[in-house]
């Protein structure tokens, strides 16, 4: 995460720059089009970035938890939001107006390379979910999300790993490219294959290594 990479001092310094603002679950912290005046940092929650498709569909990008900072892009080139972002949860955010915060990052090259990097670091995470959706089937892109949420929000019991999954069937769909029927059909296909058991967002991994294997085929 952003926030967790700066310097005491600079993350500090960050925190005088804004104010804080909350969202509830559902609310729409900015859209794809809007100017950006500010950059947002995820303080508590989590949030999903989407854009809509020619036909109309929302397509989920990534999902973002505390410590990621949003909006960067369009602050720093001053283009449009490039997409919309929405509250998953509750959330808590620091935000930061976009003059400001520009300047913050020229009196910090060190955290001007850590953005850098972490703007890396999501477009290999896209690319990665671009060539999942040119070559993998549908179960195994469900996989993939399954492991990729596991190891982000699953909880070791002892006897599986529990996740608390910040989306629901339907944001999982639009995230993987695929219908919700598609989505019932996979996780249905887990279940009797004895991979997951699931009820609502609560699904509990008892295979995580056969998922992974299936993901990457």
């Amino acid at each position: 995460m952003f926030v967790e990479g700066l310097p005491a001092a600079a993350a500090a310094e960050l925190e005088r720059l804004g104010g804080r603002r909350r969202y509830a679950a559902g609310e729409t912290l900015f859209l794809e089009g809007d100017r950006a005046g500010e950059v947002l940092v995820l303080v508590s929650g989590e949030v999903k970035i989407s854009v809509g498709s020619q036909d109309g569909r929302e397509v989920i990008l990534d999902v973002l938890e505390a410590g990621s900072l949003i909006g960067e892009l369009s602050a720093i080139d001053k283009e449009p939001r490039s997409a919309t972002v929405a509250a998953l949860s509750a959330v808590e955010v620091l935000a930061v107006a976009a003059g400001p915060f520009n300047e913050f990052l020229d009196r910090h090259p060190d955290v001007l390379r850590q953005l850098l990097l972490e703007v890396i670091r999501r477009l290999r995470v896209r690319v990665r979910h671009q060539l999942e959706f040119g070559a993998g089937d549908a179960l195994g892109r469900v996989c993939a999300r399954l492991v990729e949420l596991t190891d982000r929000y699953g909880r070791d019991d002892g006897s599986a790993v529990v996740l608390s999954s910040p989306v629901s069937q339907s944001e999982l769909a639009a995230w993987t490219g695929l219908s919700r029927e598609a989505i019932v059909k996979a996780l249905r296909a887990l279940r009797q294959l004895g991979w997951i058991d699931n009820r609502g967002r609560t699904i509990v991994i008892r295979k995580l290594d056969s998922l992974r294997d299936r993901a990457t085929r």
